[in-house]
């Protein structure tokens, strides 16, 4: 098949079109790079340019170079309904014309959307919503928490052959739509990844990847580190660290024991899954909704929510038990070749794809 993915969050789209290129089909990958993490595209959306003329390159002239990709692809997936949204730019003629010279159109629920605030808030007994209104817009309202948007993103939903879930927390607004399709784990291609033994090497080193403030729920391990520092400051090694391009963030993750990945959600992001696949003991989602769409059991992830009390909780159990660091180390690693691994994943992708 011919297949086009636009659109990359944290290399999701990256490790979907590994799995699906050794599957032997043909995939191209359009992206802006997920900002500064640079990951890789086979056609940039980021322009070289700054200022206004940068703006306009990436919201108007890079998008219309993308015209001779939209044609007579078997699949087309779309990372976020609102992945082009920029009120200057005439999206839905954009999308009519993807969806008239493409034979399937799918939408990935990966990542926050107008159903994801309008349902989602209030469905999930906790998430990151106050957190992203206080620290990340400064008090605004939600640009997806809108009538417009809403519509906007049902409109999509409704032109599209269905949402593909990646977590259960996106998949919850959805529950009820007849669009709503299975929901498929995160991909992941584990020979990018180098594996070693967790080994503690005198202080435990905890490393929170600093991205968005109030999304991740950074202001939780802020509190957390604060008491930790004071209780154990010969124990632990303590890192908030991050807006780094990709590969110099997996070098500083490789220097550390335990990763926490985000406190405000019920499943594990791309972060935790990376630093799974490198063999490092993970604090995130593992609530049983989460573990339960993916058709899993059981998870070497430290589940821990939206207060200080979870984390230390959960460190304070390492610092007694770091005997259990190196196993926990190498579950994580054969939970990912399990459960996450990129060709296994790709052809989940197929499946739903070819059946809709």
């Amino acid at each position: 098949m011919k297949i086009l993915l636009i659109g990359e969050y944290s290399g999701l789209h990256n490790h979907l079109k590994d799995g699906l290129k050794e599957l032997g089909h043909e995939v191209f990958l359009i992206s802006r790079g997920d900002s500064f993490k640079r990951m890789e595209s086979d056609f940039s959306l980021d322009s070289r340019y700054t200022g206004f003329l940068g703006r306009l390159d990436t919201i108007y002239f890079k998008p219309l170079k993308l015209i001779r990709f939209l044609e007579n692809n078997d699949i087309v997936q779309l990372i976020n309904p609102f992945y082009f949204n920029n009120k200057f730019f005439p999206y839905k003629i954009y999308i009519n014309y993807l969806l008239s010279r493409s034979k399937k159109f799918f939408l990935l629920g990966a990542g926050d959307d107008s159903y994801y605030w309008k349902y989602g808030r209030y469905l999930l007994k906790y998430g990151p919503f106050n957190d992203v209104l206080k620290y990340d817009l400064n008090g605004r309202r939600h640009p997806f928490d809108t009538l417009k948007s809403f519509k906007f993103n049902k409109y999509l939903l409704e032109r599209s052959n269905g949402i593909i879930p990646v977590m259960f927390d996106y998949e919850i607004g959805y529950s009820n739509h007849k669009k709503k399709l299975k929901t498929i784990p995160i991909p992941i291609n584990l020979s990018k990844l180098e594996y070693k033994e967790n080994v503690v090497d005198g202080k435990i080193c905890i490393l929170h990847g600093l991205n968005r403030y109030g999304f991740k729920g950074t202001k939780y391990v802020e509190e957390a580190f604060d008491y930790l520092k004071r209780k154990y400051p010969f124990d632990l090694e303590l890192i908030i660290e991050g807006k780094l391009p990709f590969n110099e963030y997996l070098k500083l993750m490789s220097r550390a024991n335990v990763i926490i990945d985000q406190t405000s959600s019920y499943s594990l992001g791309m972060n935790g899954l990376f630093a799974m696949g490198m063999g490092k003991v993970v604090l995130s989602g593992a609530e049983p909704e989460a573990l339960n769409v993916l058709g899993i059991n059981d998870s070497p992830v430290i589940n821990i929510q939206p207060n200080a009390e979870t984390i230390i909780r959960a460190i304070e159990d390492l610092l007694i038990n770091k005997d259990k660091i190196k196993q926990l180390g190498c579950e994580s690693r054969k939970y990912v070749e399990k459960y996450h691994n990129h060709i296994e994943i790709a052809k989940q992708y197929i499946s739903v794809w070819s059946e809709n």
